[in-house]
C-alpha cells in the first residue's frame, strides 16, 4: 500500500490553481495574453519547499521549454525540497506528474533526483476535448505520468528534486538571435507545459524495462534513398550504465549504443529503410542489451507512417476591431496584401488566404495602380485566395439572405476581374448551421473551411469534426460540398511556436498528423491552417520555412497552399470521404445577447431589407419610369453583413470596460446596424411612395403593401390627428383603437393582403373619433372565443390557458414560472471582478477546472396595470421590476378571430457590471416534446441532428421553434430576441446533447463573455412575442408565425402635399406579382444584380418537393428566365409559356433563384 510522501495542487482542479508569473519577468496575473519583459538570464525558477510554500504562488502553472523564444531558447527549472521520513532509501517512490502538453511543441523533462538524472517522456494522450486545451492547440492533450524511483534515489531526510524541461534537438543557431515575434503574448505562441498537479508517494517494486516502438512521419534522404525516422522508446525504472539495442523490420536489422540511465527513459531514434508500400503491415523485433541483461519487444506488426504533404495555409484572421479600431484594423489587412505581393517576388511558392471580400475590396479602393495590379495577378495566378464571404459572420444569427449577400461581392469581382474565388470559409466563429453546405453549393463555390475557435465554443466531443475531415457535408436539401473542419487558426504558431524552428516542427507534426494517420482517413494531404493571429502584420510571412523544412525532411512534404488549393489537392478523393449531416448549434451566438436593444434593431432591419428590396423591385415592373436604389440597398445589406460579424468590440471591454478603446469600437459596430436599418427604411418608403403615385387617391389616403409572399391578415399602426378615421375608399370605417402609450397613434385592422399585396384606404375627418380602451381590472378567468384563461388578479399572470377547440391546457405551471414571466439571473461574478480571475466560473468557458456557477433566478415583482377590450381581443398589462430592470412592462393580447397570442415584453434596463443574465418564459404544457428550430433551410431537433461537439445548452431561431407532442404542438416565435433554451437557465454546463422541454425561456441578455463583448447594457428594447397552439407538427404554420411576426407591413400616409391630380396606373388593391405557391414554397423578390429584371428566390419550407410558378412581369416575345446561383450567375435557361408563366420545381428545402429579365 502506497503511502503519500506530498502532493502539489489537486490535478482536478487544473493550471489555474498555479501561479503564472514565473519566468515572465513580471507579475501580472493569469491570463495568456499578460504582457512579458525580455526573458532575464538571471531569473532563477520557483523553488517549492514542502510544508511550507504556497501552491497558488509558488509553483508554476505554465513551465515553459528551451524551444520557447520568449523564455529566451533555454529550459526551465523548477525546484522541489522536502524531508523524507527515515528508511526511505530502502523503499521505492512514485513520482506522479500530471499536466497539459498546451503551448506548442511540448517540452520532455529532466528529472533530477538528489544529483541523480533521469529523462522522462512526455506523451500527451488526446481521447477527446474534455480537458479543453487552452491554447487551443490540435496537438494539445493531457499527461498523466507516473515515474518509479528506485531504492537510494529517496533519502531520509532532506531531499530535492529539480524538473527541468528539454528538448532532444537544437534550435537552428541564426533562430535564437531573433526576437519573439510578438512579445506581448508572452508563452501564448511558445512551447511549455501546464501543470496540474504533482505528488510523490512510497510504491511498490515496478515490473520490469519496456519497450514500444514508433514509426514517426519523418522521411529523410540520404545518398538519394529514402529511410523513415522510427523511434524506440525504453522506460528503465532501474537505470542501466551501458547499453546496445537492435532493430530488426523485414528484412532491415540495425543496430545503435544506448547511452546510460539512472532512472526513466530513453529514446533511440533509427533511420529504417522505407519501403515502397505503406499501407500493409510487416513484422518487427526489438531487443536492448542493458548492462547484459536482455529486454525484448517480442514480435510486433508495423506499418509505416504515411508520408503526407502537409499543405502551410499563410492566414491573418480578421476581427473588425478587437485588436484595435476597425478603421486600422481594416487598413492593415490593406498593407498585408502589400507584404504578400512583396513576399511573392521573392518567394514565387509562396501562398497566402485573405480572410473576407471585404478586404480586397478596400484595398482597391485605397491603393494605386501598381500595388492593385500586383495583386490583381496574385489573385488570378492562384497565389493568393480570398474568402468568398464578405466577413466572418455569425452564421445562425445571418438570414438566408444574407449568407447570399455575404458572396456578392466575391461574384462581382469574380465576373469585373476575372477572379478565380472559388471557396468560402468561416474563422473563429465555432458553429455552422446546416444549412451553410446548401447554401455554399448554391453559390457556386466549391468548398468550404470552418476554421473553429473552441474558446467559450466546445464539449468534449468537439473534436469529432476535426478528425473527420474533409467531408462531403450535405446540406438539408441534398446538396453536398467538400468541407474541412480545423481545430483552430494560428495552428502553426499553436503547434510549432513562434518563431517556428525545425526542431519545434519536428517534435510537433508528427503528432498533429498521427491523429489523422486512421485506415479509415484516405488522404495522405494535410492542412496547416494558418500562420499569425488575429490583425496582425504578416511581416516576412514565415516565407522561408518550407524552403528550410524540405531541405532537412523528404515528408511530410511541406508547402505554401490556399484553401482552395487544399481542397483540390483532396477533391480526388471525394467518393471515398465520409459525408456528414447535421447543425453545429450556436456558439458564440450567446453574445448577441450582451446588446439587446442593438439586436432588437438589427432583427428589425433584417426582416425590412428583404421587403424594400421586394416592393422597390416590384413597384419597377409597374413603373418603367422608376427603378430600385440598388447601390443604397447593397450597402444596406454591407451594413447589416457588418451587423452579424462576429466582433464587438476591443478585447479588453472585460477588463476596462469603460476604455474609451471599448466604447469606440461598440458605437462602430452599433452604427452599423442602425444605418443599415435606416437604410432598410428609407428605401422601403421610397418605393411605397413610389406606389401611391400609382394608385387612386382623393386627398390624404394609407397605402398598405404586404413584402411577403402570403396572404396576412393586416394590422398596422398609424399616426393620425385626434380628429381622424381611415376607411375603406366607400366610406367603411375600419376597426381602430388609440393607443394610450403613443399619443397620436391608432391601431388599425383592414382586411387580409394576398402576398406582394397592397391595398388603399382613406384618411378622412371621424364625426365619432374612436378612443382609448377604458382598462379595468385584471379578472381572475377570462373567456374568450378561442381561450379559457385564469389570471393572478394582482400581479397579471396568466396561470392557465385552455384552447377550447383542442381542449388542452397549454401551460405547466411545474416548470416553476408563469407565461411571461421576466427572469434577472444573478451570479458568476461581482461588478468589481467581472468574473474573471478567482471569479472565475464554467460561465466563462468549457474548463473542467472551473466550478459551476452560484445562480439566483428572481422573476420581477409585477403588478397588474388593466384589462382592455378591443374590438377584436382583449389587451391584459403589468408592471413591475428587477434588479436592473426599474422599468418591466408585459402586455399580452389575446384575438378574437385566432389563435394566435401575442406577448409584448418592454425592458428598461441598467447598466450592470456584474454577471447578469434575463429571460422571458414560455413554459408549455407539452411532456417530453419533439423541440424543432428553423434554421436558413430546414428545422433541426437538436437531440436527432445537432452534430458532435454541437451546442446544446442554448441555441438560435431564424423565425420560430416547434415544440411538439403526440397530440399538441406549440408554434412559438421571437421577433427581437433570437436566443432560447430549453428547461433551464444557462448554467455554463455546455453538455453533450440537448434536452428536449416544453418550457422555452427566451434568452434576451447576458454578459457573461470575458472578451469581445460589452461588460454591460443598458437602454429600452421591445420584445414581441406570439405562439399559437397546432394539433401537429406544421412547420409552415409555425414559419408564417414567425415571418407575420417579425415582417412588417409597409405603410405610406399619402397627405395633401404628397400628390396633385394625376391619372392612376394600378388599382386601388391588387398584387405587384402573380405567383402561383403552394403553401409549403416561400418567395423573396429583388431586382437583378446581374442584369435588369427581377430575381425571384423560391424557398421550399417543409421538407417537401413542391411546384411553384410566377409570371413574368415582361411578357411577350424576348422574355428571359434563366435558373441561377444564389449570386445570379446563369446556370440554365427556364421556358417562358405563352402566358409569361415560369414554372420550377423545388426538392425538399431546396432554395432556387430564377432571374425573370427584361427583354432586349
Amino acid at each position: 500500500m502506497s503511502r503519500q510522501l506530498w502532493q502539489i495542487g489537486d490535478p482536478a482542479a487544473g493550471p489555474r490553481q498555479f501561479a503564472d508569473h514565473w519566468y515572465a519577468g513580471t507579475d501580472a496575473r493569469p491570463s495568456p495574453y499578460s504582457p512579458v519583459d525580455r526573458p532575464d538570464p538571471a531569473e532563477r525558477g520557483p523553488v517549492f519547499e514542502i510544508g511550507r510554500s504556497d501552491a497558488s504562488t509558488h509553483w508554476p502553472a505554465v513551465q515553459p521549454g528551451p524551444l520557447d523564444a520568449g523564455h529566451g531558447w533555454r529550459p526551465a527549472d523548477a525546484t522541489i525540497r522536502f524531508d523524507a521520513p527515515a528508511g526511505s532509501e530502502e523503499l521505492w517512490h512514485d513520482l506522479h506528474l500530471h499536466a497539459l502538453a498546451s503551448h506548442g511543441p511540448c517540452p520532455d523533462l529532466i528529472v533530477t533526483v538528489n544529483g541523480r538524472r533521469g529523462l522522462v517522456l512526455l506523451d500527451p494522450v488526446r481521447d477527446d476535448r474534455a480537458h479543453a486545451p487552452m491554447p487551443p492547440s490540435p496537438i494539445s492533450g493531457p499527461i498523466d505520468r507516473v515515474v518509479p524511483l528506485r531504492p537510494g534515489l529517496i533519502r531520509a531526510g532532506r531531499n530535492e528534486i529539480i524538473l527541468t524541461t528539454h528538448c532532444p534537438e537544437e534550435v537552428e543557431p541564426d533562430l535564437t538571435k531573433t526576437q519573439p515575434h510578438l512579445p506581448h503574448l508572452g508563452v501564448w505562441f511558445g512551447s511549455a507545459l501546464s501543470w496540474r498537479g504533482l505528488s510523490l508517494a512510497a510504491g511498490t517494486t515496478p515490473a520490469e524495462p519496456t519497450l514500444r516502438l514508433r514509426p514517426t512521419p519523418l522521411y529523410v534522404e540520404r545518398d538519394g534513398d529514402l529511410f523513415e525516422l522510427v523511434d524506440l522508446d525504453l522506460t528503465a525504472p532501474h537505470g542501466f550504465a551501458v547499453g546496445t539495442a537492435a532493430l530488426r523490420v523485414g528484412s532491415h536489422e540495425l543496430a545503435s549504443p544506448v547511452a546510460g540511465v539512472d532512472f526513466g527513459d530513453a529514446r533511440i531514434r533509427f533511420a529504417v529503410p522505407a519501403r515502397s508500400d505503406t499501407e500493409t503491415e510487416t513484422d518487427a523485433h526489438a531487443a536492448l542489451d542493458l548492462d547484459g541483461r536482455r529486454v525484448e519487444l517480442p514480435r510486433t506488426p508495423f506499418r509505416p507512417a504515411r508520408r503526407w504533404t502537409l499543405h502551410l495555409i499563410p492566414h491573418v484572421h480578421l476581427d473588425i476591431g478587437y485588436t484595435d479600431n476597425q478603421a486600422k484594423v481594416i487598413e492593415l489587412h490593406n498593407r498585408n496584401i502589400d507584404r504578400v505581393t512583396g513576399i511573392l517576388r521573392r518567394t514565387p511558392d509562396y501562398a497566402f488566404t485573405v480572410d473576407g471580400s471585404m478586404i480586397l475590396e478596400t484595398f482597391l479602393r485605397s491603393r494605386t495602380e501598381a500595388p492593385t495590379t500586383a495583386a490583381l495577378e496574385a489573385i488570378r495566378a492562384g497565389q493568393v485566395g480570398v474568402n468568398a464571404f464578405y466577413a466572418l459572420f455569425l452564421a445562425g444569427v445571418a438570414s438566408l439572405e444574407e449568407c447570399y449577400r455575404a458572396a456578392y461581392l466575391a461574384a462581382q469581382l469574380g465576373r469585373d476581374l476575372g477572379l478565380p474565388i472559388r471557396t468560402a470559409n468561416l474563422t473563429d466563429v465555432p458553429s455552422y448551421p446546416q444549412a451553410i453546405p446548401s447554401i455554399v453549393s448554391a453559390l457556386g463555390l466549391t468548398g468550404f473551411f470552418g476554421i473553429a475557435n473552441h474558446t467559450r465554443g466546445g464539449n468534449p466531443d468537439s473534436d469529432t469534426l476535426h478528425l473527420l475531415s474533409p467531408v462531403r457535408w450535405r446540406g438539408p436539401d441534398g446538396a453536398e460540398v467538400v468541407a474541412y473542419f480545423s481545430d483552430s487558426y494560428s495552428q502553426l504558431r499553436f503547434m510549432c511556436a513562434d518563431p517556428p524552428s525545425l526542431a519545434g516542427m519536428s517534435a510537433s507534426l508528427p503528432r498533429y498528423a498521427a491523429r489523422y494517420d486512421r485506415p479509415d482517413y484516405a488522404p495522405h494531404d494535410l492542412p496547416i491552417v494558418g500562420t499569425h493571429a488575429d490583425n496582425e502584420d504578416v511581416a516576412d510571412g514565415y516565407a522561408d520555412l518550407v524552403g528550410r523544412w524540405n531541405a532537412r525532411y523528404a515528408y511530410p512534404r511541406l508547402r505554401f497552399s490556399t484553401i482552395a488549393d487544399y481542397l483540390d489537392a483532396i477533391r480526388p478523393l471525394a467518393d471515398r470521404l465520409p459525408v456528414l449531416e447535421g447543425d453545429g448549434g450556436s456558439y458564440w451566438e450567446d453574445g448577441v445577447g450582451t446588446q439587446a436593444a442593438a439586436i432588437a434593431r438589427y432583427r428589425r432591419a433584417q426582416a425590412l431589407m428583404p421587403a424594400a428590396e421586394a416592393m422597390s423591385a416590384l413597384v419597377a415592373t409597374a413603373d418603367p419610369t422608376v427603378r430600385p436604389d440598388v447601390s443604397t440597398l447593397d450597402e444596406g445589406w454591407r451594413r447589416l453583413l457588418l451587423g452579424c460579424e462576429h466582433t464587438w468590440t476591443a478585447a479588453h471591454a472585460t477588463i476596462r470596460p469603460h476604455s474609451a478603446d471599448v466604447i469606440d469600437q461598440r458605437d462602430w459596430k452599433i452604427g452599423q446596424i442602425d444605418e443599415g436599418l435606416r437604410i432598410a427604411t428609407d428605401e422601403a418608403r421610397r418605393a411605397l411612395s413610389q406606389l401611391a403615385e400609382l394608385v387612386p387617391t382623393e386627398g390624404p389616403a394609407l397605402v398598405v403593401a404586404n413584402p411577403a409572399s402570403f396572404a396576412r391578415n393586416v394590422e398596422i399602426e398609424v399616426e393620425l390627428a385626434a380628429d381622424e378615421r381611415v376607411e375603406t375608399l366607400d366610406g367603411t370605417a375600419l376597426p381602430a383603437i388609440r393607443l394610450g402609450s403613443a399619443p397620436g397613434v391608432v391601431r388599425v385592422r383592414t382586411g387580409p393582403l394576398p402576398g406582394f399585396g397592397y391595398a388603399t384606404y382613406a384618411v378622412r375627418r371621424d364625426t365619432a373619433p374612436s378612443r382609448e380602451a377604458t382598462a379595468r381590472s385584471v379578472p381572475s378567468s377570462l373567456d374568450t372565443p378561442r381561450y379559457r384563461v385564469a389570471f393572478d388578479p394582482d400581479t397579471g399572470r396568466p396561470t392557465s390557458l385552455r384552447h377550447h377547440r383542442l381542449d388542452r391546457e397549454l401551460l405547466d405551471p411545474s416548470h416553476g414560472w408563469a407565461l411571461g414571466d421576466v427572469l434577472h439571473v444573478t451570479g458568476g461574478g461581482t461588478a468589481s471582478g467581472r468574473g474573471l480571475g478567482d471569479e472565475a466560473t464554467s460561465l466563462n468557458d468549457i474548463d473542467p477546472a472551473l466550478p459551476s456557477p452560484q445562480l439566483t433566478v428572481n422573476a420581477a415583482a409585477m403588478q397588474a396595470e388593466g384589462a382592455r377590450r378591443l374590438p377584436w381581443g382583449w389587451e391584459i398589462s403589468a408592471v413591475g421590476a428587477a434588479p436592473s430592470l426599474p422599468v418591466v412592462r408585459t402586455t399580452l393580447r389575446l384575438h378574437d378571430d385566432t389563435d394566435r397570442i401575442d406577448l409584448t415584453v418592454t425592458l428598461v434596463k441598467e447598466a450592470e457590471l456584474a454577471k447578469e443574465s434575463v429571460y422571458v418564459a414560455f413554459p408549455f404544457a407539452v411532456p417530453d416534446p419533439i423541440v424543432r428550430y428553423d434554421r436558413q433551410q430546414g428545422w433541426v431537433d437538436p437531440v436527432r441532428d445537432h452534430q458532435p461537439g454541437a451546442c446544446n445548452e442554448w441555441f438560435t431561431a431564424q423565425d420560430a421553434v416547434t415544440v411538439a407532442g403526440p397530440d399538441l404542438c406549440v408554434a412559438w416565435a421571437s421577433a427581437d430576441a433570437p436566443l432560447f433554451t430549453l428547461g433551464d437557465i444557462v448554467r455554463g454546463r455546455w453538455p453533450r446533447t440537448a434536452t428536449p422541454s416544453g418550457m422555452v425561456l427566451s434568452w434576451v441578455m447576458n454578459n457573461y463573455w470575458w472578451t469581445n463583448t460589452p461588460a454591460s447594457q443598458d437602454g429600452t428594447v421591445i420584445l414581441r412575442y406570439a405562439f399559437t397552439p397546432l394539433s401537429t407538427y406544421d412547420p409552415v404554420a409555425a414559419w408564417r408565425l414567425g415571418r407575420d411576426l417579425r415582417a412588417p407591413m409597409l405603410t405610406n400616409l399619402v397627405t395633401w402635399l404628397d400628390k396633385g391630380a394625376s391619372t392612376p396606373r394600378r388599382p386601388a388593391a391588387g398584387t405587384l406579382l402573380d405567383a402561383a405557391l403552394p403553401s409549403n414554397v416561400d418567395a423573396s423578390v429583388f431586382a437583378g444584380r446581374r442584369a435588369s429584371g427581377i430575381v425571384v428566390r423560391l424557398r421550399e419550407l417543409a421538407g417537401t418537393a413542391a411546384t411553384a410558378s410566377v409570371r413574368h412581369p415582361h411578357t411577350g416575345p424576348g422574355a428571359v428566365a434563366l435558373r441561377c446561383t444564389a449570386t445570379e450567375e446563369p446556370v440554365e435557361s427556364l421556358p417562358v409559356r405563352a402566358d409569361g408563366t415560369v414554372v420550377v420545381t423545388l426538392r425538399p428545402y431546396e432554395v432556387v433563384t430564377v432571374a425573370l429579365k427584361e427583354p432586349a
